[in-house]
């Protein structure tokens, strides 16, 4: 992948040749979301798109984007973005989502609730994705304490530091490798110098996080040995719960917005092989497992290992660990839930749409089995554009009318059903209450009934007396 991944600069025009006569300017723009993310400007043949991935739209943001003097041709200037390829996560003008507290707002809270707290109080913060560092920043530099990170995470945020391995370990964090190709790039993470360190001199300057467990504040993975943290047997450890907003006074989580939970958590896996080493796991474990139940699982594991046929088998790591990442064993008296988000709310996304008066704005995001107009583009952003044609819509339209024909289908289906089963029941109904000899005369001149309907009517005589059963 390093050979085939080029790292680019910010805010910088770079032409990327796609054949000898054809070549585009690609621009990465901040996406102000967790760190890495970026918009990518592409340039070529008199058109251009804006392609924004996972953003956090905030009023502040959007002002820079219009000042910014590669983009300023296209908020302030004449050009138009043939189309906006936007994050539409929560593009939506319905409660919960349509309003979100900014990041400020969120942070401030979260260093009021903390400030309560005696000074020798612990803190856990949930990070089960990418996006947090700000929090940390802010916590860090409240409470005067480094962050403590797990082996795993220590190493993922030491990949964004140009220190050498020594140096890292020397400013706190733990790992066995750094990042030699992103130190010979000569480009450096804005971010990493506050979080890892950076080089003062002739000494280390510490960042605010370290694999040190004796500091008042961990985001380590829980379950990963944490003497701090996975030994809070007196639920000691106030631990921090990011919210996305509060509707009506209930906290509405975050949890897997933008499908990033669990983005830090570790996963391991076992490489199984081809189809015949995993029959022979199989019968070694029918051999050595005596449970019958745990038998059953595992081989139901082994099974779905040979359906997917990746050749990886997934040991998830929640088996394995003493404490999941559950709210259900957290005292109600040590959890703070915080306003701390990476979405952006439908408001500031009309904004951004609004500084760039796009031709056509298409979704990033969408869920094509709840789509109905009222999510269209047109009704979300179709004033904030210079064009009226959105292509999106006349795709999701095609599909909405067909589900809704289909619906439509269905229900007159089960209506009919209904009807018929309604009639059958009646006419049931009636034939039970009607005597022998009416069934007779009805069977005898073709009227609803035949003889075949009752298989022959039932002579009352007495057998004896009868020469034959039935009529």
């Amino acid at each position: 992948m390093r050979k085939l991944a080029k790292p680019l600069p910010l805010d910088t025009p770079i032409a990327i040749e796609l054949s000898p006569s054809i070549s585009i300017q690609v621009t990465l723009i901040d996406a102000n979301h967790c760190i890495g993310a970026v918009m990518f400007l592409i340039e070529g043949d008199g058109k251009a798109i804006l392609y924004t991935g996972d953003i956090r739209a905030e009023t502040w943001w959007v002002n820079s984007l219009v000042q910014n003097p590669i983009l300023l041709p296209y908020t302030l200037g004449t050009r138009r973005l043939e189309c906006m390829y936007l994050d539409t996560t929560f593009a939506t003008k319905s409660a919960p989502y349509k309003e979100f507290p900014s990041k400020a707002e969120g942070i401030r809270e979260l260093l009021s609730k903390v400030d309560d707290y005696p000074e020798n109080t612990i803190f856990y913060f949930h990070s089960w994705t990418f996006g947090y560092e700000n929090v940390w920043l802010a916590l860090s530099a409240f409470l005067k304490s480094r962050i403590h990170l797990d082996d795993y995470r220590a190493r993922i945020y030491g990949s964004l530091s140009t220190l050498d391995k020594k140096q890292l370990r020397e400013s706190g964090l733990n790992v066995s490798t750094d990042n030699k190709s992103l130190r010979e790039s000569g480009l450096e993470i804005r971010e990493a110098f506050a979080l890892c360190g950076v080089k003062n001199g002739n000494h280390i300057q510490p960042g605010c996080l370290t694999s040190r467990e004796g500091v008042r504040l961990h985001s380590c993975e829980r379950g990963m040995g944490c003497r701090v943290i996975d030994h809070d047997t007196n639920a000691k450890v106030v631990h921090i719960i990011p919210i996305v907003t509060r509707a009506d006074g209930v906290d509405i989580a975050e949890i897997g917005a933008g499908s990033g939970k669990g983005d830090m958590d570790q996963k391991e896996e076992l490489e199984t092989g081809d189809v015949a080493a995993v029959g022979r796991l199989m019968e070694m474990c029918a051999k050595i497992i005596e449970d019958e139940a745990l038998l059953s699982r595992v081989l139901a594991l082994l099974q779905q290992t040979l359906a997917d046929g990746n050749g990886k088998l997934d040991l998830d790591m929640q088996l394995q660990k003493t404490s999941g990442e559950s709210q259900d064993g957290i005292s109600l008296q040590k959890l703070v839930s915080v306003l701390s988000t990476n979405a952006s709310k439908s408001s500031v996304l009309c904004e951004l749409v609004a500084a760039f008066k796009p031709k056509d704005v298409f979704p990033c995001t969408v869920n094509e089995a709840t789509w109905t107009p009222d999510l269209s583009i047109k009704t979300l952003f179709g004033e904030h554009c210079s064009g009226n044609t959105f292509r999106h819509d006349v795709e999701m339209t095609e599909q909405y009318e067909a589900r809704m024909q289909q619906q439509q289908r269905k229900q007159r289906d089960r209506e009919e059903t209904q009807q018929d089963t309604q009639a059958t029941n009646e006419h049931l109904l009636k034939r039970r209450k009607l005597t022998n000899s009416r069934l007779a005369y009805e069977a005898a001149i073709g009227t609803h009934l035949t003889w075949a309907d009752y298989g022959g009517l039932t002579s009352t005589r007495r057998r004896e007396e009868r020469e034959e059963e039935e009529l």
